[in-house]
């Protein structure tokens, strides 16, 4: 009960900063439409990330990560180069992503910055010096049987499908 309320706390205090950042840069407007992206990172578990400013990552707490993420605990992507504070969300199945906590991702999707999120198009794992793609398993990446029609396979979403604007 202590670990989901300090989840919880941490998220609330999260949502809460990045609130007031938006609210206090009034050069910078952000936008609520997304944009394409492809960035590279660490790939965090945003639970234990958030709730500690920053510091629960890394090889140290790989095993914690995978953890985490395999109990269903969203997945977030430190890009590279930045600090705590610029954490994004990965819109997918964190299951699939346990394997490869604490690793370099590499994550095309399209980004909403006022979110902190992305919603995750395809995901790659470093791998040597080349990129291995991840499999991901959601409502969105589904692959559809030759027996299902495709409007059956666009998840809770109801009408949205991420291929159309």
């Amino acid at each position: 009960m202590h670990r989901v309320a300090k989840i919880l706390s941490g998220a609330i205090v999260f949502t809460g900063l990045n609130m007031g950042a938006s609210a206090h840069d009034e050069h910078h407007h952000e936008t609520t439409e997304g944009r394409a992206i492809t960035i590279q990172g660490e790939l965090v578990d945003t639970a234990c990330f958030v709730g500690s400013d920053g510091e629960e990552k890394g090889a140290d707490h790989e095993k914690c990560a995978a953890k985490c993420m395999k109990s269903g605990i969203p997945a977030g992507i430190l890009p590279e180069g930045k600090k705590a504070d610029d954490v994004l969300f990965l819109l997918t199945n964190p299951v699939v992503l346990a394997p490869y906590a604490a690793q370099t991702i590499k994550v095309e999707g399209t980004a909403y910055a006022d979110k902190h999120a992305i919603e995750v198009k395809k995901l790659y794992v470093k791998d040597g010096n080349s990129w291995k793609e991840v499999q991901l398993a959601d409502a969105h990446h589904k692959p559809a049987s030759a027996d299902t029609p495709h409007d059956e396979h666009k998840g809770h979403h109801g009408d949205h499908d991420p291929d159309t604007k």
